[in-house]
């Protein structure tokens, strides 16, 4: 669930000093980090940091793994190479996976990349390395066909052709590893006062990959844990209705796993869920007055869930916040306020929501306001900010609360830009050009939000998404066009649990149906990394500015 959780890794040692024979065999077992079950088929990359090169293995239907490598003396040892060379990847053709060893003289930066047919950029990865032999994987990510590898060095760049059998999805390049053998294998290791340095990544598709350094003697048994990529990341959901519900039936606590709405704290830890922007919506229809003090009701009501659940749930009101909350294996809940009118037209009662919590206010709902303009308003095109607006755009700014435009008009969103000097975030909206709705984005809009550093939170309302029944693929899509228009630092997740009644995403029909999200990002070939920053490393990143551009302490 947090990414700085730390793995469960087990050594065994049954010898201290090299046996006598010429070779050396290491064992283990990798087991899945929440369930315990072994993980069959995961790949553990063994690489010799003293000596050559290295090789792999695969753990077998019982997790289990053994690895056999000869030994000799130091000696043997060939020494550091004389020039930079490329070797032909190998296999060539592959499937899926192929290497590349490089061969550096000196230390420096190593850039590798992959192009297409057309010379249109698949692939890349950069390190800096020392002077050695080094190897590098590439799994690969796209359709079958003709490719070619670059590698840059030194101010040297050397290419090579390869073919792709099949389509692939996979996870990338790995990092280089210390050693290379034309052949694809270790050819042998070099022993140093009767010990090996080893280090070992253990890669499998779904799950965060896995580094440990140690040492070997011989007969050594190592168990490791692996945890899957979306339990590996900071989930954080940017938009959630759930205290609407709890203001009419009060009944209602998030303690308790429940059959009905989509929302508790037993099913956001089914779903991984680490941060939540609870929504404090007033029905302006319901409240047409008073509607200030509507929002402090449901605050309180967020603040008292807190008080219930102090061992599973806190209050966060920035990043650091979130952070520690996380590593004390709690959910962190945030304070949003859906709609500029609760504020009603007053900066003092902005103020007194920002002191209780609100950390981003959506300046409209689909009502508009004597000073901002909604996306329903036929005005929306034409009539934007009043006076009042860009005051109310300039508050927010010095507290350090981030701006919402989901619900926004495209006039007032326009000018909210002109004004502020923060990023701006659209937490729970669609894409126009997918689906024709006001509440969606349209291309320019979507460009102009991420030019200003901000982020935009697919949400998972069907209507906003598609026709007819819609189901996981179809919010991803929403992701991948965002992504292939902006950048993957500028998208996000919104789902807008319990404000879409009974209309559910297919695959997504509660908070606790959240890693079905990231296997389709992982289906789509989004990288750990990727997945990462669109569950919550990109809300974060705007979070942070936004607190740190603050004025007002």
């Amino acid at each position: 669930m947090r990414y700085f959780q730390i793995f469960i890794v087990s050594f065994f040692f049954f010898v201290s000093s090299f046996p006598q024979e010429s070779s050396v065999t290491i064992t283990g077992k990798i087991k899945d980090k929440t369930s315990g079950a072994p993980v069959s088929q995961a790949k553990i990359y063994i690489n010799g940091n003293s000596g050559l090169v290295h090789d792999s293995v695969a753990t077998n239907a019982s997790g289990n793994w053994s690895y056999t490598f000869p030994v000799t003396s130091v000696s043997e040892n060939p020494g550091l190479p004389e020039s930079f060379t490329v070797s032909q990847n190998y296999p060539n053709p592959f499937n899926p996976s192929t290497k590349i060893d490089v061969s550096l003289p000196v230390a420096g930066n190593v850039i590798v990349g992959i192009y297409n047919a057309l010379g249109e950029k698949i692939d890349g990865y950069e390190e800096f390395l020392n002077a050695g032999f080094y190897s590098i994987e590439w799994n690969a990510r796209g359709s079958a066909g003709v490719y070619f590898f670059n590698v840059k060095f030194g101010g040297t760049g050397i290419t090579r052709k390869m073919i792709l059998l099949d389509g692939g999805y996979g996870s990338g390049f790995s990092r280089f590893y210390t050693g290379a053998s034309s052949s694809g294998g270790i050819s042998r290791y070099y022993k140093s006062n009767s010990q090996i340095d080893l280090s070992f990544r253990v890669t499998k598709n779904g799950y965060a990959y896995f580094d440990v350094d140690t040492v070997v003697s011989g007969s050594e048994y190592f168990e490791f844990s692996i945890e899957r990529i979306h339990f590996h990341s900071r989930l954080i959901d940017l938009h959630n209705d759930i205290l609407e519900k709890m203001v009419v039936d009060t009944s209602y606590h998030l303690a308790a796993f429940h059959t009905f709405n989509h929302t508790d704290i037993p099913r956001m830890r089914t779903g991984g869920v680490d941060a939540q922007f609870f929504a404090v919506w007033v029905d302006p229809s319901a409240h047409p007055v008073n509607q200030y003090d509507h929002a402090i009701e449901m605050i309180n009501i967020f603040h008292n869930e807190v008080s219930l659940n102090p061992n599973t749930l806190g209050k966060a009101l920035d990043p650091a916040q979130v952070i520690e909350l996380n590593n004390q294996n709690k959910i962190a809940g945030i304070l949003a306020v859906e709609g500029g009118h609760a504020i009603e037209e007053d900066l003092q009662k902005l103020a007194n929501l920002y002191n209780l919590g609100m950390r981003y206010l959506t300046i409209t709902w689909n009502n508009s306001t004597s000073w901002a303009v909604s996306s329903q308003d036929s005005r929306s095109a034409t009539v934007g900010l009043s006076e009042f607006g860009k005051d109310v755009i300039r508050a927010l700014d010095s507290l350090g609360i981030m701006i919402d435009v989901s619900h926004t008009g495209i006039k007032t969103i326009s000018d909210i830009l002109t004004v502020t000097s923060n990023p701006i975030v659209a937490t729970h909206s669609g894409v126009r050009n997918l689906r024709n709705n006001h509440r969606n984005l349209y291309d320019n809009q979507i460009i102009d939000i991420a030019n200003s550093g901000g982020v935009i939170g697919v949400v998972f309302y069907p209507p906003f998404l598609g026709s007819g029944s819609v189901n996981v693929s179809k919010v991803v899509d929403h992701i991948d066009y965002i992504v292939n228009l902006v950048g993957i630092n500028h998208v996000a997740v919104g789902s807008d649990f319990d404000g879409i009644g009974n209309n559910t995403v297919v695959g997504l029909e509660d908070i606790s149906k959240y890693p079905n999200l990231t296997n389709e990002l992982i289906n789509r070939g989004y990288n750990q990394e990727e997945i990462g920053k669109i569950l919550g490393d990109n809300i974060m990143r705007v979070f942070q500015q936004v607190r740190t551009n603050r004025k007002i302490p």
